[in-house]
């Protein structure tokens, strides 16, 4: 019975997370973290106020949100020396899966072990989310889902933040 439920769960998501592009205003509240970085250490928002931040909430099981991690990676190397930093929070519950797929993709960002406390507080609801914040700490962007037009509009706000 535990496992028709897991698997109605991740199908759910499996479904919403490609499907849902909806934009939101930047009126959430920002709630700081500290999140266990894989590979060890701990990265924590707030101390990373003063520079433009991109957070990626996905995962390895997530079609769109690999389909991202390119995207993600490129635009991380183009923005990196200007200010900008990007965190991959993972809400895997296979750790050793998101070992494998890190050294297989080579990701050069920070990838964080993400909590549902984490996900709820940023009102994580589909995946990929991916949520800009300012030198401020204030959302500028939040976007749900995948696609060539999220990633324009990701790129044109983070490059509009860093000026």
């Amino acid at each position: 019975m535990k496992q028709i439920l897991i698997s109605i769960l991740l199908i759910c998501l499996f479904l919403h997370c490609g499907g849902n592009r909806a934009k939101s205003t930047p009126t959430m509240k920002t709630t700081d973290f500290t999140l266990e970085q894989l590979g060890g250490g701990k990265i924590t928002l707030s101390a990373l106020k003063g520079k433009v931040i991109l957070v990626d909430f996905w995962a390895t099981w997530c079609p769109p949100c690999r389909a991202a991690i390119p995207h993600l990676i490129r635009i991380y190397n183009t923005y990196k020396d200007q200010g900008l930093v990007v965190l991959g929070v993972s809400l895997d519950q296979d750790k050793s899966a998101l070992e494998k797929y890190n050294q297989d993709i080579n990701i050069p960002y920070p990838i964080l072990l993400g909590t549902n406390e984490v996900a709820k507080a940023y009102d994580v609801q589909g995946i990929p989310t991916l949520i800009i914040f300012d030198k401020k700490g204030k959302i500028a962007l939040r976007e749900v889902g995948f696609s060539e037009e999220n990633i324009s509009n990701l790129e044109a706000k983070i490059s509009a933040l860093l000026k």
